[in-house]
């Protein structure tokens, strides 16, 4: 009989919630005043929340051919005709200057560390299959922030490589294909339902880290990685 730990090659896993936790409803604030201080001098203040919120709204339900980070370009220039260009300059402001101050929103999920250590020595590639809401570049901060070591890991979705968010299934078929990986090898860790166990519809085995989460890291390293 094949062993958990023989079975699962590839172990992928969610960000938020899962690895690193912060307060989700402060850091959504955050970034609606961050990008209305971004783009109220290009949009207009009556202008501004509308064309955010539908960009916002077309990256998160993206089901066309574009990565998610042009999706949302593409759509501030079509709502407020900016060249995009300056679309990018303030968003690319925006990603690595602004969000540099909120770094003690993130903390390490207790156990999280630990598990993705034992995971890389034993030879274990692992992946961060978060919601690609985010540029790379701000995906491995928040890593950095928790206390992983971004060496550890083996690859990240982010909004600049992949197409469609959580919980749509086309999010989890691109993202095997992004990195051409067997979903009969991979094991996915999430904490919410909702979001990540669509994963099971394209073949991947699912796990969702009770509210106990220290315990749970515990509990899948000695079925997984023992």
């Amino acid at each position: 009989m094949v062993s958990y730990n023989q079975k699962y090659e590839y172990i992928l896993l969610d960000l938020d919630g899962t690895l690193v936790e912060s307060p989700k409803k402060r850091f959504l604030l955050y970034n609606t005043i961050g990008l209305f201080k971004r783009f109220v001098k290009i949009f207009g203040y009556l202008r501004t929340v509308s064309i955010v919120t539908k960009s916002i709204s077309s990256m998160l339900n993206n089901d066309t051919d574009q990565v998610n980070y042009e999706r949302l370009v593409e759509m501030c220039h079509y709502e407020s005709n900016t060249p995009k260009e300056i679309i990018h300059r303030e968003l690319d402001g925006y990603y690595r200057n602004d969000f540099m101050a909120w770094q003690s929103l993130f903390t390490p999920v207790p156990g999280a560390v630990e598990f993705v250590k034992k995971a890389k020595a034993q030879g274990k590639k692992v992946f961060v299959w978060t919601n690609p809401v985010w540029p790379e570049f701000n995906v491995k901060k928040r890593l950095e922030w928790g206390g992983f070591d971004i060496a550890d890991f083996s690859g990240f979705t982010h909004s600049q490589n992949s197409i469609g968010c959580k919980p749509h299934i086309n999010y989890y078929k691109t993202s095997l294909k992004l990195f051409n990986l067997n979903p009969e090898r991979c094991i996915f860790v999430g904490d919410s339902e909702y979001k990540d166990g669509p994963a099971r519809l394209v073949g991947i085995e699912t796990v969702i880290l009770s509210s106990n989460k220290e315990k749970s890291w515990k509990e899948l390293s000695e079925k997984i990685l023992a």
